[in-house]
């Protein structure tokens, strides 16, 4: 039997695993470059809804005696209702358009991209959204899917895995 020697150090790495395309050369990102990811989204996020809360306020000067003012119709639940449901989407949408377009703010600013696994390419907005009902699902059991990232060799968090993404360092495509 012929033993063939090792190849020399300057060898590229192994291939991945079929059907895992290779990260950035920077690799996957961590647990807690994306925690501090999320707390800037959080700041980015929370300050657009505060000004859109903000608004309301608006609404209660223009109508002193309450939004339930049955005696002026422009006062009523319906006409602000609009407004609540805008501040509602606003997270959704902040993460759902960005993540399908390789990131939300906070990633791109620390150097990271949300990728599709299998091709390496952005999300596109269907596995985005999927991503986003990972997300939520992920956070249901006291976060476990999201503290799932710091023990996946991948770093993958459950919602991650929903939608078959990589979170990768470096910003460029995998």
């Amino acid at each position: 039997m012929a033993m063939h020697p090792p190849p020399p150090p300057s060898a590229p790495p192994p291939a991945p695993p079929y059907g895992a395309p290779a990260p950035t050369a920077s690799g996957y990102a961590g647990f807690w470059i994306r925690v501090v990811a999320y707390i800037i989204d959080s700041i980015l996020v929370g300050a657009v809804t505060f000004g859109l809360i903000k608004a309301t306020g608006v609404i209660t000067v223009l109508c002193p005696e309450g939004v339930t003012n049955a005696s002026d119709p422009s006062c009523g639940p319906t006409q602000i209702a609009p407004l609540f449901y805008v501040i509602l989407l606003v997270p959704v949408l902040y993460y759902i358009v960005l993540w399908a377009y390789g990131g939300t703010l906070g990633q791109r600013v620390l150097g990271m991209r949300v990728v599709s696994a299998a091709t390496g390419a952005d999300l596109g907005l269907g596995r985005s959204l999927l991503r986003y009902v990972g997300f939520i699902i992920a956070t249901i059991p006291i976060y476990i899917g999201l503290i799932w990232v710091g023990f996946d060799p991948r770093k993958q968090g459950w919602h991650d895995k929903i939608a078959g993404s990589f979170v990768v360092r470096g910003g460029g495509r995998a």
